[in-house]
């Protein structure tokens, strides 16, 4: 309480410095402006931005003091860049640029007074002013205060004593400080134009900024076996301390160099449930679709129309949704490694795992795709017979260029199960184990289902044996299709040699 009080009077002390200096800079061929007028954004998914907007000036024959309000305390001063729209007769000079941080904060502020003279005012019971304590002051480490001063008070023919000069140690009380000519206030760039003569122009003002980023996510509603709708979502999060009103937005992602300025370190957060209702709070637009562009290196999505990016938030936009993609749904059992030093569960308990459950699909224009995918999560929902959505699990999606096939990963199967076990392993020699093997995999589904077994080796490897049919699906791996038939089981036995590598 004792040091909230003067921190609530600096507040507001602040906000009339600032409206204080406003007038002040305004005279003698200066100018203030904080209009902002064609903001757009190519936010980067790496927690940069580029902004660029246009500023109407009035300028006045010579040299004009331009101080321009509402820029990025994050902007990167090294990457300004000013150019005038169209080409104004006679075109003004930029003689030089100066950016001001401002008051970033109180603690900062006071810093710059240690060693002057401040003012704290006192109160009565009454919450009146009863006395102004003057001084020098000495400290301001993270906001503990220490002031040689003297108070004057009031009723000082009450209390002589207090006329003494004493050290202050956090006195109570509205810290007041004087105004300085010339101190930076707000955030601010300031500009040194040399006009030819009276006239109007607009400036384009472009620069990089931290604390603007975005990152994809996706919404999939399976629509039976077959089909799922596909919604992309960006997540936008501006922490550069400044809003962008009515802005055309652009978001990149791909390979980009990362702006090397300092950034906000608080990151704003969504609950699971919070980014399900958002994303079906925005879901009305129907048939959204956007044109991905390339940029360099990188690839570009426009949002359509202008939107607000403000401060401290998180923006969710519709990026592209296609209602009917063909999807396929697949089993894969992944059965334990055999190597050829032998495997000591040989002859032990059967290992019962579950098979992964994932979904394929392509990434095709026909199919209501056709765009480059940017990276993101994917939470995937099924409708029950009333229509609820029911929650089924989260998979990631890779980066996918145009044409590519995309693999879903979603979960483990509940219904369809497998039990492996090597039967029996036997030595044929230096480096060399042969393997008979048993898999019964099980369907407790109505309906018949394809699994894909794959078998991975830890060296060299053949199969010499096997009661179904298989495919080399790479150097280190077996692979065969199986169909377990509904509410049935298959087994499959084979016999392998597996070789260490030279």
């Amino acid at each position: 309480m004792r040091g909230s009080r003067w921190l609530c009077g600096l507040g507001g002390l602040l906000t009339g410095m600032a409206l204080l200096m406003l007038p002040a800079r305004a005279a003698d061929n200066s100018l203030v402006s904080s209009t902002r007028e064609q903001v757009t954004l190519t936010i980067y998914d790496q927690n940069f931005a580029l902004v660029s907007e246009q500023r109407p000036l009035t300028l006045k024959q010579g040299l004009n003091e331009i101080t321009l309000l509402e820029v990025s305390p994050l902007l990167d001063t090294q990457s300004l860049l000013l150019q005038w729209l169209g080409r104004p007769s006679p075109m003004p000079e930029i003689v030089a640029h100066t950016y001001d941080l401002g008051i970033q904060n109180s603690n900062l502020l006071l810093q710059r007074y240690v060693g002057k003279r401040v003012q704290v005012v006192r109160y009565g019971q009454d919450g009146r002013p009863a006395g102004v304590l003057e001084g020098i002051l000495l400290s301001a480490e993270n906001g503990q205060l220490v002031l040689d001063a003297t108070e004057t008070s009031f009723v000082a023919a009450l209390a002589p004593d207090l006329l003494q000069r004493a050290l202050y140690v956090n006195p109570e009380g509205t810290l007041r400080l004087p105004m300085e000519p010339g101190t930076p206030l707000l955030p601010a760039l300031r500009l040194q134009i040399h006009a030819p003569a009276d006239s109007s122009a607009t400036l384009t003002l472009s620069y990089l900024t931290g604390g603007l980023d975005w990152d994809a996510d996706y919404i999939a509603i399976l629509r039976g076996e077959n089909a799922l709708r596909l919604e992309c979502w960006a997540t936008v999060t501006n922490q550069t301390g400044l809003a962008f009103r009515e802005a055309r937005v652009n978001l990149a992602t791909g390979v980009a160099a990362p702006l090397m300025v300092q950034t906000a370190q608080i990151r704003l957060g969504w609950r699971e449930e919070e980014r399900m209702m958002a994303g079906y709070a925005f879901g009305t637009a129907r048939g959204r679709h956007i044109e991905a562009q390339p940029l360099g290196e990188v690839y570009s999505y426009p949002i359509r129309r202008t939107v607000s990016i403000d401060d401290a938030r998180q923006s969710r936009l519709l990026l592209h949704e296609a209602g009917q993609v063909p999807v396929q749904k697949r089993y894969l059992y992944r059965a334990p490694t055999l190597g050829a030093g032998g495997a000591s569960y040989i002859g032990k308990e059967v290992r019962r795992n579950s098979a992964e459950v994932s979904l394929v699909l392509e990434n095709r224009k026909e199919h209501g795709l056709g765009i480059p995918l940017p990276n993101g999560s994917v939470r995937l929902y099924e409708t029950d017979a009333q229509g609820v959505p029911r929650y089924l699990g989260t998979a990631q999606l890779p980066a996918t260029p145009v044409n590519q096939k995309i693999t879903l990963t979603v979960g483990q199967a509940f219904d369809i199960t497998g039990e492996w076990q090597p039967l029996r392993q036997t030595a044929r020699g230096r480096g060399r184990v042969e393997y008979e093997v048993q898999l019964t995999l099980r369907n407790a589904k109505n309906r018949p289902v394809q699994v894909r077994v794959v078998q991975p080796f830890n060296g060299g490897w053949t199969i010499l044996k096997s009661s179904h049919s298989y495919t080399r699906a790479s150097a280190t791996a077996a692979q065969w299709a199986l169909t377990v038939p509904a509410n049935g089981a298959l087994q499959l036995r084979f016999t392998a040699e597996v070789r260490a590598l030279q």
